[in-house]
């Protein structure tokens, strides 16, 4: 059955190139696999097992798929539509070997093999533009991914090469080198790092957003990026059965706190308004890696989990805003509020969301951040100047483009509605976090 899991976003395929035949299954595949998912936990089959953290990421990113296809329909022509759903067919199979591999070298694979079906996302619309961005992505992400595998090798060769089985190695992972882990470790961080758009490692990322189409772009920023910080999370429980997690800490604290503080002076004077969000996608990654850092699992889970609803609000709200004006920047946009509320009442309040705002879940897991920093008082001082900054950046284009200057629209063949359904789940956990969810699954991730 975890096999049947394995493959199911691959029946896409049979879809052809019929349009209508492609959003149904588009939608109803990643919905059954939802829908079973639940039943496979605790299994194993060969390399693969579900345990709840990986549920947590797979059921994310199958429901986030859905709404996604689902927007998409209306968004793509009959010629488009096809290359966009069997790269996320591809893609969306790689995701779900990512969060199923119980194997040190399997979940590497799929990693590996996400950037790849990813990148004909990037490349959608062709072009020269579109060709460089996905050239960059490829070596950026290739590199990154190299390292990683040399960190992968390092841990295999650290455990004498007795195994690449997640529990097996915890636990022998104790009686390894801890020079030698801590090597590794700092690889794996670089390496997964670069898929997660870590400072100084996200140099493909306005790029790939830039030229992507704006469902892919949902995608990338609301599932891929979790499916490399996926990796970081299990090798950073590995460092904690090995007794290294101080040392992990520091490197994931310093990773997350300058990819804030960078992210905070990129926001500002960005033009593109698709650029202004994947430079949000790195302060939130780094939001999330510096939760990590704190000794918070919990914490940094439920971050991906409100970033990846924000943000794929914000890119459908953006895809519907290019549709409609043809116009990428920033300051070609306004009067959202007045002209198309459908549309920009949801937009507006998922930059609010990003900016940290209540009553909505980011601004929850900031202020957890902070409360858990206060113990280094510079620390703290520092990450709240990184939100700072960021809040400030995303002020400006939240004020222009909601309620600035511009002309009435209307808005055609776009299911807005999708826009709202996410727009009342981020509300919902903002008003009540499901902590006790987000603690079990911490225990899940540091014992298993």
């Amino acid at each position: 059955m975890l096999y049947g899991l394995l493959l199911l976003p691959l029946l896409v395929f049979l879809g052809r190139r019929d349009k209508g035949a492609l959003v149904r299954l588009s939608v109803l595949l990643p919905i059954l696999s939802a829908l079973l998912a639940p039943l496979l936990l605790g299994q194993m089959a060969g390399p693969f097992r579900l345990d709840g953290v990986g549920l947590f990421y797979l059921l994310l990113t199958d429901l986030l798929y859905a709404v996604i296809a689902l927007f998409a329909r209306g968004y793509f022509s009959e010629e488009e539509a096809w290359r966009f759903y069997w790269a996320g067919g591809l893609f969306l199979g790689a995701a779900h070997g990512a969060y199923l591999a119980h194997n040190l070298g399997v979940l590497w694979i799929f990693v590996e093999g996400s950037t790849l079906a990813s990148a004909l996302l990037v490349y959608h619309k062709g072009g020269a533009r579109a060709l460089e961005a996905t050239w960059k992505y490829l070596m950026l992400g290739s590199v990154g991914i190299a390292l990683g595998l040399i960190g992968v090798i390092l841990v295999y060769a650290l455990l004498s090469g007795a195994t690449l089985d997640w529990r097996e190695a915890r636990a022998l992972v104790g009686s390894a080198n801890p020079e030698g882990l801590k090597l590794a470790f700092a690889l794996l961080l670089v390496g997964f790092g670069t898929k997660v758009g870590l400072f100084p490692l996200q140099a493909w990322l306005p790029d790939a957003h830039a030229e992507a189409p704006g469902p892919a772009s949902a995608l990338l920023s609301g599932t891929l990026l979790n499916v490399a910080f996926y990796a970081l999370l299990r090798y950073t429980a590995l460092m904690q059965a090995a007794g290294l997690f101080p040392f992990a800490s520091g490197l994931l604290l310093a990773f997350g706190l300058l990819s804030l503080l960078a992210a905070g002076f990129f926001l500002y004077g960005q033009k593109e308004y698709k650029r202004l969000l994947a430079y949000s996608s790195m302060e939130h990654m780094g939001l999330a890696v510096f939760a990590l850092g704190l000794g918070l699992p919990w914490l940094a889970l439920f971050h991906t989990l409100a970033h990846s609803l924000a943000k794929t609000l914000a890119f459908l709200g953006a895809s519907g805003i290019l549709a409609l004006s043809h116009a990428k920047e920033v300051g070609r946009v306004g009067g959202l509020f007045r002209s198309l509320p459908a549309l920009g009442v949801p937009f507006v309040l998922a930059l609010a969301a990003l900016g940290g705002l209540p009553p909505f879940p980011l601004f929850f897991a900031e202020f957890k951040a902070v409360e858990a920093a206060m113990r280094y008082p510079l620390l703290a001082a520092l990450y709240l100047v990184g939100l700072g900054l960021a809040f400030a950046g995303l002020l400006g284009p939240m004020t222009q483009m909601g309620f600035g200057p511009g002309r009435p629209w209307k808005a055609q063949e776009l299911d807005l509605w999708a826009l709202w359904l996410l727009l009342a789940v981020l509300f919902l956990l903002g008003v009540r976090p499901p902590v006790e969810v987000f603690q079990a699954l911490e225990v899940v991730l540091w014992t298993r």
